[in-house]
């Protein structure tokens, strides 16, 4: 238990160090939250821009995949490991994307889905979007203390620190933005990850 506590110890402290110098995601920690997972995704507009921070991929992706009800119902308590902009180009450049712009990044994530979906992307990129959520809210601390995280998809990922280990061995594993953790919504929490979460061995 001495070694946990010297693992997590640095770890909260980084993240409270961060949370200081980001009004935005300090303002959802800190007071009662007034919006659900969807609308704080939906904050971002959707639309592409060169802000890499927000979360305009995620939010085209969750509409696509027709999920927002979901993370709007408010009876429900989940946790959303959110890859921003800056991570959904990461995770499309270890896949051969050479570009750098949101939106050619998106369009090259989703001509992937579609040739791993036999022309159809919608239940691959659905499952991938299900792998990001637990089905209770977990604090970063119980997200730290986790040795995997059970996920709506029916399966789960490892947690070995502060990075998430997904099922592709071979892509470069996502781990918690630690400028981004503990954003709170009416029905549950997001915490900001690098890169996306892969559910298969591609």
């Amino acid at each position: 238990m001495h070694k946990l506590k010297l693992l997590v110890a640095p770890v909260l402290a980084v993240g409270l160090a961060v949370g200081a110098a980001a009004p935005a995601e300090a303002h959802h920690r800190s007071s009662t939250p007034t919006k659900t997972i969807t609308e704080i995704v939906a904050a971002s507009g959707g639309t592409f821009d060169h802000n890499r921070y927000d979360y305009d991929i995620l939010l085209n992706a969750v509409l696509a995949a027709k999920l927002e009800g979901a993370l709007a119902d408010a009876s429900k308590q989940y946790t959303v490991f959110a890859p921003s902009d800056a991570a959904f180009i990461r995770t499309a450049r270890d896949l051969g994307f050479t570009g750098n712009g949101e939106q050619a990044a998106w369009e090259f994530l989703v001509g992937a889905l579609t040739e791993i979906g036999g022309g159809d992307p919608i239940p691959v990129l659905t499952n991938i979007l299900l792998y990001h959520v637990a089905g209770k809210s977990l604090s970063p601390l119980q997200v730290l203390l986790s040795r995997k995280i059970d996920t709506l998809l029916g399966t789960s990922f490892k947690v070995n620190g502060i990075k998430l280990v997904d099922a592709d061995p071979d892509i470069t594993n996502p781990s918690l933005n630690l400028f981004a953790l503990n954003i709170k919504a009416t029905n549950g929490r997001i915490h900001g990850i690098t890169r996306v979460l892969i559910p298969v061995n591609l």
